[in-house]
Order: C-alpha cells, then sequence, then structure tokens
C-alpha cells in the first residue's frame, strides 16, 4: 500500500497518466450514446489527482475533465428512443458538481498536507537546531522527581559527570561536585522544588569523579508536573580557560607596561583612559586611579586646552596621536612630554582601544632651548662684526647671510635665503668662476679652502675663507685694503688660478 501511495505522490508518469485517462473516458463518452452515467467516470480521475497533492496536476485533471464532460454532451450521439433529455443534463450538472467538489476538496487535502510537511521539516529542523545548540553550549540535562528521589542523567550528563548509571540518589548527584558547594547545591534543588524558582550555580567537579572543570548547575521547577525539577549542567571550562588566558595576557601587559623606562597608558576606543603604568604613578606621586580619572589637571594650564583638542580629534578620525604637553611631577614642576597613542583593531578589523607611551623630553627641550640661545647669540655676533658672512646647505642655497655680506654682493645681486650661489653670482660678462668653484670643492672634498677673489665692478679685494661640513659650507667675507698695482696682481693670479683648475 505505502509503495502505491509513493508512485500515486512521486512518480513523474501520473500527469501523463491521468490526461491519458481522461482522453479514453472522452472518447469512450464521445462514441456512445447519451446516457444517465457517462459523467460520472471523470470522477476517479479528479479523486486519483487529488491524491498526488499536487495543486498543478489536481487543476489540469480537474479542467480536462470538465471540458471532457460537456464535449461529450455536445458531439455524442443522440440518446436512446424515449430517453428524457432531462435525465442526461441532470447527470451532467450532478458530474459537474461532483467534479467541482472533488477539486476544491483536493486542493484543500493538498494544502493541507504541504502545510503538515512544512511543520515537520519546522520542527525537524528545530530540533537539529536545539540539538547543535546544546552541543555549542555544551548543556546536558538532569531531571530530579521529588516522588522517588531519584535523578534521571541524560547521556550528555553521564559522560560530563564521570558516571555510568543514567539515575543517582540527590545524595550520589551532589557527590558528584566539589566537597565546598554540595551543601549549596542540595540547597538550590529543594528550593527550586518548594518555592518554584530557578536556581543557578557555578561550580567545579569532584576530582574523584573527573578532573575538576567549571560547570553551571542549573534548577528550575518543571511547568506541568510541580513535583518535579528540570535542570541543566553546562560545560563552562573554556570559558575559564580563555578568562585564565586573558588574565595571564593582561598580567604580563602590566609588568611589561611597568619595566619600561617610559610612561604607559592604554585608553578604550571611545578615549576614555584607562590604565597607566607603575613608571606613571612614580612620576606623578599619585595612584593609576587617580591618574586614569583626573589626567587632564595633571597638564601645564596653559596646554589643556590643546592637548585635549587634538585628543578627541584622534579619537573622532582614528588617527595616530602626538603632542608635546607638561606633565606634573611628584615634587610639583611641570616636565615635558612626548606623546602618542596608536589605535588598536582586533582580527575583524574592528577598533578596540588605544595604546599611548609618554617619553620625558624636559632635558632635550632644555637643550635646544639652549641651542636656540647660543644660535641666536651667534646669529647677533655675525650682525655685529664687519667682515661678511653667509652659509650655503648641500645644495649650495643660502641659509643665513649677515649685513656685512648682503652690503658686499650688493653690487651684483641682493642675497636672499633660499637662492643658489650661482644664482647671486651671475651678471651677463661677468666671471664669478673662482668663487662658485672653490665653494663647491671645498664641500665635495671636505677640505677648508682660502683664496682673494675681486668682485665684478668693484675694487674690493676679499678674502674667502670656506669651512666646509656635512649639512653645507660656511664662508668668511674680509675685506683687503690694496692699492692699485697690487688689483692687478690679484686679478692676474686670478685667471691664472682659472687657468690651472
Amino acid at each position: 500500500m505505502s509503495t502505491i501511495n509513493d508512485f500515486i505522490k512521486q512518480h513523474p508518469a501520473m500527469g501523463p497518466l491521468l490526461v491519458l485517462g481522461v482522453v479514453a473516458v472522452c472518447t469512450t463518452d464521445t462514441t456512445t450514446q447519451l446516457g444517465f452515467a457517462h459523467g460520472v467516470l471523470y470522477t476517479p480521475l479528479v479523486v486519483l489527482a487529488s491524491l498526488t497533492s499536487r495543486s498543478q496536476l489536481i487543476h489540469l485533471t480537474s479542467l480536462l475533465s470538465l471540458a471532457g464532460l460537456w464535449l461529450g454532451y455536445v458531439i455524442s450521439p443522440a440518446a436512446p428512443d424515449g430517453f428524457a433529455t432531462v435525465y442526461i443534463l441532470a447527470n451532467r450538472w450532478l458530474a459537474t458538481l461532483a467534479i467541482i467538489l472533488l477539486w476544491w476538496l483536493g486542493l484543500l487535502a493538498s494544502n493541507a498536507q504541504k502545510e503538515q510537511e512544512h511543520q515537520q521539516t519546522v520542527a525537524l529542523q528545530t530540533t537539529e537546531d536545539l540539538r547543535y545548540a546544546r552541543v555549542v553550549a555544551s548543556l546536558s540535562h538532569w531531571q530530579f522527581d521529588d516522588h522517588s528521589k531519584v535523578i534521571h542523567l541524560d547521556q550528555a550528563s553521564q559522560t560530563l559527570l564521570g558516571v555510568t548509571e543514567p539515575e543517582l540518589t540527590l545524595e550520589q548527584f551532589v557527590q558528584c561536585f566539589a566537597d565546598k558547594s554540595q551543601a549549596t547545591i542540595k540547597h538550590n534543588v529543594h528550593l527550586a522544588l518548594k518555592q518554584q524558582q530557578v536556581s543557578l550555580f557555578e561550580t567545579q567537579l569532584c576530582e574523584e569523579n573527573r578532573s575538576p572543570i567549571w560547570l553551571n548547575v542549573i534548577a528550575y521547577p518543571d511547568p506541568v508536573y510541580p513535583e518535579q525539577i528540570r535542570g541543566l549542567l553546562q560545560n563552562t571550562e573554556q570559558s575559564h580557560q580563555k578568562a585564565d588566558m586573558l588574565a595571564e595576557q593582561q598580567l604580563r601587559f602590566i609588568q611589561l607596561a611597568d619595566s619600561m623606562p617610559v610612561k604607559v597608558w592604554t585608553a578604550t576606543a571611545a578615549g576614555v583612559v584607562d590604565f597607566a603604568s607603575l613608571t606613571f604613578v612614580e612620576f606623578c606621586g599619585k595612584s593609576a586611579k587617580t591618574i586614569v580619572q583626573d589626567w587632564l589637571n595633571l597638564i601645564h594650564p596653559d596646554d589643556r586646552d590643546s592637548t585635549l583638542a587634538q585628543w578627541q580629534y584622534a579619537v573622532a578620525t582614528k588617527t595616530p596621536y602626538k603632542i608635546e604637553f607638561r606633565i606634573l611631577r611628584a615634587d610639583g614642576v611641570y616636565c615635558w612630554h612626548l606623546t602618542s597613542a596608536l589605535p588598536i583593531y582586533n582580527a575583524s578589523g574592528e577598533h578596540i582601544c588605544w595604546f599611548g607611551s609618554a617619553m620625558d623630553i624636559s632635558e632635550q627641550k632644555a637643550l635646544w632651548l639652549k641651542a636656540d640661545q647660543m644660535r641666536q647669540s651667534l646669529y647677533q655676533t655675525l650682525e655685529s662684526i664687519t667682515d661678511g658672512f653667509f652659509s650655503l646647505d648641500k645644495d649650495f642655497r643660502f641659509t643665513y647671510f649677515n649685513q656685512s655680506a648682503a652690503d658686499l654682493f650688493a653690487h651684483n645681486k641682493q642675497p636672499a635665503l633660499g637662492k643658489l650661489l650661482t644664482e647671486i653670482c651671475y651678471a651677463p660678462g661677468k666671471d664669478f668662476s673662482l668663487l662658485t668653484t672653490t665653494v663647491q670643492r671645498a664641500f665635495y672634498k671636505q677640505q677648508t679652502e682660502q683664496f682673494l677673489f675681486v668682485l665684478p665692478d668693484t675694487a674690493i679685494a676679499v678674502e674667502f675663507s670656506v669651512y666646509p661640513a656635512e649639512q653645507g659650507v660656511s664662508v668668511l667675507m674680509q675685506p683687503q685694503a690694496v692699492n692699485q698695482q697690487n688689483l692687478a696682481l690679484i686679478q692676474s693670479a686670478t685667471i691664472s688660478r682659472l687657468t690651472d683648475d
């Protein structure tokens, strides 16, 4: 019987067979005389189509049956003499109503079966989902009956507890857990039974039964049977291992941060500072909690607004943070620090925190300030001397010149910072090659050069002293007092030196 049902419902030949059946009945109907029973021959075909539960086949068979029914009435041979037409029409109309009724009932049955199959599929999927959820969540079930005083365990619970029996007494059940938690578990079971409330307790397994893994013991009242308690066991060992690993990693980070000479700090992705290293604590003379909560007040009042504004911008744009500001030391002195921070992302690309450091640069700042003061003093000295002085970078561009040097070059072109030496020492028909080539040679050979050179269009002989360095050259210009005879000799010597070079 099952094989026949499967053939009717699933075999692809059912469609052609039903169509052939309708054609056969129609052929028989149209080749025989009209009678009372011909119309009802279509109804078994509609019933058979309904059994397939295929909506399209039910529609097709029903429509063809109605068409064949009335086609047979039109083209069939006339009824025998004396046979009333009213009986023929009654037969056709009754057959039509029967086909329509079976058509409707067949569609209802088909829809009902599809809905049932859908519910069965959903139930099966739900069961599978629950099974996988229990596996993923490491859940197993147990049940306590207050009448029999017995706890029933499923297979997963037996495996987890390390027992072989599916039924245990309450005493045997609680003995599976660590000694310090046995009384609490028994109390929670009775509490769930008497007060009909859920209880949850985290404990470890007894070392004698299994390795002391962590798990949750959950008890809740049965919604149907008040005398029964249902429960769950959840293995949480992996979560504890992860928590232990995380705690160990955090401890290592703190130890590393405390051992570093720079001050280390971290902040949440939202920019809230949540950690300050021991070096920060020792420098500021305040607790880590105070530094974390009140870090802005440890910054010099003149630096707070710019520091906060730049930090808020970095947090909003997730861009690296770098700034210099002064931090209050334990003795009340503000010291300059170079502070930087980088956004940290996890493997999924999610911004999770900020990692920052602050390096004390107060000594460097003092050296820079002293060097700047010395440079300013040097420039003032160079401006006050009567000799000319200028400096060039490695590309032979002016980086400095005093007023005396500007005056000496004024007969040709006024020097300017950033201008090339060859731009200033150039004029149509004038020869500056001794000056430019000697300066370049001194730099490339890294050796001091001294020479006399008469500036074009002037009667001024200048002694040039060129002092090379890695970053460029410095040139001292000392005008020399010479008469016309010596001036002619200097010019002749210059021509001779250029020829030799």
